[in-house]
């Protein structure tokens, strides 16, 4: 038979038949299936642009657009642009300098 060593009462137990009281405990709360990450729309704030409650995310989202006010701090971030490498004119620069070291 195979033994194995029980982390809850530091004894040796026969996997096929692991005694009950060594068992994990189990958190009825918490499935043991996965979930995605949920972001939810519920929000309690007050608007600092016209000053009324709001309990949607999305509500409060369209009353800032409709009075063209930009909201900051949720843009996403722009790419950064690698200038295109001008191997014209680092050419033209290296026969320059080395004209001139060689004179």
């Amino acid at each position: 038979m195979r033994k194995r060593l029980c982390r809850a009462c530091s004894g040796w137990h026969d996997i096929d038949a692991w005694p009950h009281n060594c068992m994990p405990a189990q958190n009825l709360a918490q499935s043991d299936l996965p979930s995605p990450h949920f972001v939810s729309d519920t929000i309690d704030i007050q608007s600092m642009h016209d000053g009324r409650h709001y309990t949607s995310k999305a509500k409060l989202r369209s009353a800032y657009r409709a009075a063209g006010v930009v909201e900051i701090g949720n843009e996403k971030p722009q790419p950064i642009e690698k200038p295109k490498t001008d191997r014209a004119a680092i050419r033209n620069e290296l026969r320059r300098v080395y004209a001139g070291h060689k004179a």
